[in-house]
């Protein structure tokens, strides 16, 4: 039996294909997701948490007096975080 290819190895073989076998493959690996883990997930809301996140990189880069932080007080928050 071979052994396990590298993620590089098995990139090299997909960028190989044809169009064609590309097709053919992502088929395939839909279905086996699908049948793994089921549906993916339902697109709806997505916009609701783009900008919930941006909110929050908003509010964490941000003193409460609404100054920009410096990549250096950013840091040293996340640090005292830990």
């Amino acid at each position: 039996m071979e052994g396990q290819r590298s993620y590089e190895d098995i990139l090299a073989l997909a960028e190989a294909l044809s169009p064609q076998d590309v097709s053919r493959l992502v088929c395939e690996l839909s279905k086996f997701l699908h049948d793994r883990y089921g549906k993916w997930t339902d697109l709806q809301g997505v916009e609701e948490v783009r900008e919930y996140l941006e909110w929050l990189r908003f509010r964490d880069s941000r003193h409460l007096d609404s100054r920009p932080k410096s990549p250096e007080e950013f840091l040293a928050e996340l640090q005292e975080e830990r």
